[in-house]
């Protein structure tokens, strides 16, 4: 996390990388709601997502899957060598086997369906940031269900 000496709590610096633009609009006024975070914005392809994490180095990533040009699980793997302090959460409305044994294998701090929505990003966030790693029900339904 990111302290300032304007500021006496450190606030978690917060990249998004989404290529939906509806989506990365409602997020961005979402998380004005969180205190916590400090917003630096947001990518729609996967390699403007790199350059642009590699430039501001968050402190945390919430990346969806199936993005243009570099896809969530390569940039999860690049920001890990890269930048291996940066937490990432996978936020995507596909999941499947394949994606999430590379997840869990490739180190997401978290896995959560867009099917449940921003609360449950939100408790992902909290969760991450105090040090656990966070699946939402259904990809913790799936993990019990096989061998990573």
């Amino acid at each position: 996390m990111t302290d300032t000496a304007d500021s006496p709590t450190a606030k978690t610096r917060l990249y998004f990388i989404e290529d939906e633009a509806l989506l990365c609009d409602l997020f961005a006024e979402y998380v004005k709601t969180m205190p916590e975070i400090d917003y630096l914005g947001y990518s729609q392809d996967g390699a403007e997502a790199m350059r642009r994490c590699l430039e501001l180095e968050p402190d945390m990533v919430i990346v969806d899957i199936r993005m243009p040009e570099v896809n969530g699980l390569e940039i999860l793997t690049l920001l890990h060598r890269k930048l291996p302090e940066t937490k990432i959460i996978l936020f995507t409305g596909t999941v499947d086997n394949e994606s999430l044994r590379l997840a869990v294998r490739y180190g997401a701090d978290g896995y959560v369906e867009k099917t449940y929505g921003l609360e449950e990003l939100r408790k992902a966030i909290q969760i991450v940031l105090g040090g656990e790693k966070h699946y939402s029900p259904g990809i913790a339904k799936l993990l019990r269900n096989f061998k990573v």
